[in-house]
This record gives structure tokens, C-alpha cells and sequence, in this order.
């Protein structure tokens, strides 16, 4: 299984569909298997949190306002 890269760059609706145990990576140095999906939000940003065995990858995007 391929590793996925994950950045502010990725569309949303590709992050929202990632799930537990998918093998992601940061581009830099973290990579693994994703163990826990956390999603906040606020009135600007959408908050994607994945927890991976050895730390974790958080993703800002901004929300789209129309």
C-alpha cells in the first residue's frame, strides 16, 4: 500500500475520506499508519488531527466562503 501524502494543499473532501489505518506521511519526517482521526473546526478553519504510532500530523485548511 502506497503511502499518502497529506499537506493544506490536499483537497478537503480527500482528507475527510482518509480512515484508520491508512499509511500517510507528512513529506518530511513523519510517516505511518494512522491510529486515531481527530477533526475540529472553527468559524475559519477546519482542524484534521491524525495520530500515528510515532506522533502525529495536523492539517489547517481554510474554509471556503462563498
Amino acid at each position: 500500500m502506497a503511502s499518502i501524502f497529506v499537506s493544506d494543499k490536499l483537497p478537503t473532501s480527500t482528507l475527510l475520506e482518509l480512515k484508520v489505518g491508512d499509511l500517510i506521511n507528512n513529506n518530511q519526517d513523519l510517516s505511518g499508519t494512522i491510529q486515531k482521526i481527530e477533526i475540529g473546526e472553527t468559524d475559519e478553519f477546519l482542524m484534521f488531527r491524525f495520530v500515528l504510532a510515532d506522533g502525529e500530523i495536523e492539517v489547517r485548511k481554510l474554509k471556503q466562503v462563498c
